[in-house]
């Protein structure tokens, strides 16, 4: 395991952002982070199939970006961390939604419009 620490250019994000399937998993972790979800809603949501959740899970989880959450059904529910590298990634996360949200927002287009 990588240790904890404040250096956020250390390798758990250089390791999350070389694979997409990894951004799409925590994305849809960040989204909801303090939810949980099972291998299979992870997968439905990330829109990738079960087998490659179960490729990336176990390097996901010795980088401390993902947490398993007791559950009380037979199969573990995974969570986002509570790391500093893993909450660097829901404040991303939040602040993209905010972009792409003001992107799509038609009054700010109207606005906009008004302004040129």
């Amino acid at each position: 395991m990588y240790p904890r620490n404040n250096d956020l250019t250390s390798p758990p994000l250089a390791q999350v952002f070389v694979y997409p399937a990894r951004m799409k998993f925590l994305a849809v972790l960040a989204d909801d982070p303090d939810g949980s979800f099972s291998a299979t809603e992870l997968a439905d949501h990330a829109g990738t199939a079960p087998s490659t959740w179960t490729n990336h899970r176990d390097e996901l989880l010795d980088l401390e970006l993902v947490e398993t959450v007791d559950a009380d059904g037979a199969h573990p529910e995974y969570t986002l961390a509570t790391t500093t590298h893993a909450r660097l990634l829901q404040r991303l996360s939040d602040e993209l939604d905010d972009v792409i949200y003001e992107l799509r927002d038609p009054i700010s287009d109207a606005i906009g419009g008004f302004t040129r």
